[in-house]
């Protein structure tokens, strides 16, 4: 079964953006490490939750930056680079590939997909 070029947003309750455990190569975010990185992009975080994990609890984050009416990003422009990377499909979430990029940049796919279909026409 092969994925859509670009997933379908149109009902997304954002948990991307409203629950949230980060973690990198050395291991999981504390609110420490986190909030910073939404600070210089004019955003912040609060803990909504926690996930035990084998070194202590991991707390769940919610950007402050999601517009809950609009479901949109109110730092888009300037939002971190993990949430550019994300991919809400899963397995492949840090791909180069176009239909691997940030969901919350559809409209971008949406682009791209019709100036295709105008090339084969």
């Amino acid at each position: 079964m092969s994925r859509a070029p670009y997933p379908d947003c149109t009902s997304c309750e954002a948990p991307c953006c409203r629950r949230q455990f980060m973690s990198d190569d050395s291991g999981w975010y504390r609110y420490r490490d986190a909030r910073p990185i939404y600070l210089e992009a004019g955003a912040d975080v609060r803990i909504v939750g926690w996930a035990k994990q084998p070194d202590g609890r991991q707390p769940m984050l919610e950007c402050t930056a999601f517009d809950e009416k609009t479901l949109r990003c109110g730092v888009y422009a300037t939002r971190p680079e993990h949430c550019r990377l994300y991919d809400c499909r899963g397995a492949e979430e840090y791909s180069d590939d176009w239909r691997g990029r940030p969901h919350c940049d559809i409209e971008r796919h949406r682009r791209s997909e019709a100036m295709r279909a105008r090339r084969r026409d």
